[in-house]
């Protein structure tokens, strides 16, 4: 097979969180982890960049060993989410790479490894040393690097149905519109972050890159202030947001 689920035993999360990474790596930790980490986040930008299949691009054993990664590490990593395994078993002279789905946290020279979703934000957590962790989910103004209030961050008020920055009403919903409520509840659970994942679940015929694009727009019209500007990511796979003048 070519595009293997790898192994999803004993997987403990599939949800990033900055907050709990910090409580288990220490900064020579994820320091150790960072060369390796690179090397599977570059293999998803090609993979991205060429519209392929990740496993064309997975990761071999051999080369996250040389990376400074431990059998110990890829078992912790598959066990968040944040990689896949699976076994190669294509041969020199093959056309294509194939695979065979991994076995549980069992290894072997022939374990190839790609970043899942979630282990995207995982990886540029750790490749920006921790830069966006996690804000708390009551604060509401990003701080300056001595530590100030600066920035105010919006607040989705799920209870009214009200975006707001500083209690002024950016935009206020009289109508269901799930998905633009998803994304908005998705940055307010996350403590706005600068960028999510597309929050929007898989739907039958339906391209999920259109969708979440329509969706941005929609935040961005019929706002009372206009306030919060809402964009893509422009591969159609997150949102990010600004305040606007």
């Amino acid at each position: 097979m070519a595009n293997p689920t790898g192994s999803r035993s004993g997987r403990v999360s599939a949800r990033f969180s900055a907050k709990r990474i910090e409580q288990v790596l220490s900064r020579e930790g994820k320091s150790r982890l960072r060369p390796a980490v690179e090397l599977l986040r570059q293999a998803r930008r090609y993979a991205d960049d060429l519209k392929r299949s990740q496993w064309d691009f997975a990761v071999e054993m051999s080369s996250l060993r040389d990376a400074g990664l431990t059998a110990g590490d890829l078992r912790w990593l598959t066990c968040n989410g944040y990689v896949e395994h699976a076994r190669e078993i294509s041969r020199p002279g093959d056309e294509r790479r194939e695979f065979r789905p991994g076995s549980n946290l069992r290894f072997t020279s022939r374990s190839c490894f790609v970043l899942t979703k979630t282990g995207a934000e995982f990886a540029e957590f750790v490749s920006s040393d921790g830069q966006r962790l996690n804000r708390p989910k009551n604060s509401h103004t990003r701080a300056c690097s001595n530590g100030q209030p600066s920035t105010p961050l919006p607040k989705w008020n799920v209870e009214h149905r009200e975006l707001q920055v500083n209690e002024v009403v950016v935009k206020r919903f009289r109508v269901p519109a799930p998905n633009q409520e998803l994304i908005l509840s998705s940055f307010q659970e996350e403590g706005w972050p600068d960028r999510i994942d597309d929050p929007l679940p898989p739907a039958a015929d339906i391209d999920p890159k259109r969708r979440l694009h329509s969706a941005i727009n929609s935040l961005n019209r019929n706002q009372k202030t206009s306030l919060v500007r809402f964009h893509g990511d422009g591969n159609g796979s997150g949102v990010y947001w600004e305040l606007i003048s």
